[in-house]
């Protein structure tokens, strides 16, 4: 792929997996792909336990790979740690995250979108929403694959067809995801259902994924990249529309989060609710291969239209919601992501969802008239301004700041 030059903001906007460039692979993707396969051959079987992990993969739809992961030897609620993102955050590096989802074998099988039930057969989808990690023996044939990584999901283990997957203890499913498999809603209110009887945003996704959620007769298999944005989403408007009906904060207010070398700025305006969402990727950064620095700008005007579908957009925009629910707030929201070489491989969108969340949690760093200063004096400080090409205009007037 040697002298291919594509603009980077058409990266950021594709992220690996729409394709924009007319390329028929990503080379960013590709690129990393090929520096972690592994060239070795299995035959046998896989013994673990499911954290749970399950992906429902969307190349050749209608007909997609289901990748059950499985930590080969690790058994019980130590293997609970190899899909659990809400607890990596703040203690794994990009290292160690790397290392525990390399370290599962992804057994891999075909199946049909429409043919939800060969999943209810062997109880694979009530294992991929068990609250505890299930036993699983897995009769693999064939190459290991290599291990895969982009934007929005968690990177997927080296994976191998499967022959059989078997379950060996009873999957253990929240009793709110219970009744709704055997519910007739549509999908949109089961999410909300069940987000509101307290299942969180990744069992979500996978119940959604493998077709627990929606009316009976329509449920289909849901590509996990698909899923993530629709719970985000689905949460996300109901949350919204909330908060449309909220009165308005009173003043300005400031936060501040970084993990993975990935740094928010989050600043929350009185006024009725909209938002704004500002990356800056720096040269070297896991989407970046010039020597130029990307920006790419998502807005969501009052009426909730939004200019780009975009994962990550969403993903923060759900954790700028709840906390604007929990204070009974509406508010202007701006979130400007700072991407520097240090995050030199995408890992997933989780790490937004959770660095948002946990830094509104953590109250904000400066109020009223000390925000604009105050973000000034960051930016300068974790240089943006001086990295922001002057074609990109200036970053503050992105963020609604005179600076002078």
């Amino acid at each position: 792929m040697t002298g291919i030059r594509i603009r980077p903001e058409l990266c950021l906007a594709c992220k690996g997996y729409r394709n924009l460039c007319g390329l028929p692979k990503c080379p960013l993707l590709e690129r990393k792909i090929t520096l972690s396969r592994i060239e070795r051959y299995i035959n046998g079987n896989v013994d673990g336990s499911s954290p749970p992990s399950v992906i429902i993969g969307e190349h050749g739809y209608p007909s997609v790979r289901v990748m059950v992961s499985i930590p080969p030897g690790v058994h019980g609620d130590a293997a609970s740690s190899y899909d659990n993102p809400s607890e990596w955050w703040g203690k794994l590096s990009l290292f160690d995250i790397i290392r525990l989802r390399s370290s599962m074998v992804a057994a891999s099988t075909t199946v049909k979108v429409n043919e939800v039930n060969k999943l209810y057969d062997n109880e694979l989808s009530l294992a991929s929403v068990s609250e505890k990690p299930v036993d699983m023996e897995a009769l693999l044939k064939g190459k290991l694959t290599g291990f895969s990584i982009n934007e929005l999901l968690a990177p997927t283990p080296p994976s191998a067809r499967a022959l059989r997957i078997r379950i060996n203890n009873n999957p253990r499913v929240p009793k709110p995801i219970e009744r709704l498999i055997n519910d007739d809603a549509e999908a949109n209110d089961a999410v909300w259902e069940a987000y509101r009887a307290g299942i969180g945003v990744y069992p979500l996704v996978r119940a959604l994924s493998v077709g627990m959620l929606g009316r009976r007769r329509s449920r289909k298999l849901v590509p996990t990249r698909w899923a993530i944005t629709a719970v985000d989403s689905i949460i996300g408007d109901r949350l919204r529309s909330r908060v449309t009906l909220m009165p308005e904060l009173s003043e300005d207010l400031l936060f501040y989060g970084e993990y993975l070398g990935n740094r928010f700025m989050i600043v929350l305006r009185p006024g009725a609710y909209r938002a704004r969402w500002i990356e800056v990727w720096y040269p070297s950064s896991a989407l970046v291969l010039s020597n130029e620095t990307a920006v790419h700008v998502v807005d969501e005007n009052y009426r909730g239209r939004v200019s780009d579908m975009d994962g990550g957009f969403y993903a923060a925009r759900l954790s700028a919601l709840e906390y604007l629910n929990s204070i009974g707030k509406s508010a202007e929201v701006i979130i400007f992501r700072e991407v520097l070489p240090e995050y030199f491989v995408t890992v997933g969108n989780w790490h937004i969802r959770e660095t948002v969340k946990r830094a509104l949690e953590n109250g904000p760093i400066r109020r009223g008239n000390e925000v604009y200063a105050a973000l000034v004096e960051l930016l300068k400080s974790k240089d943006a301004i001086k990295l922001m090409p002057s074609r990109h205009g200036r970053i503050t007037d992105y963020m609604g700041v005179n600076y002078g």
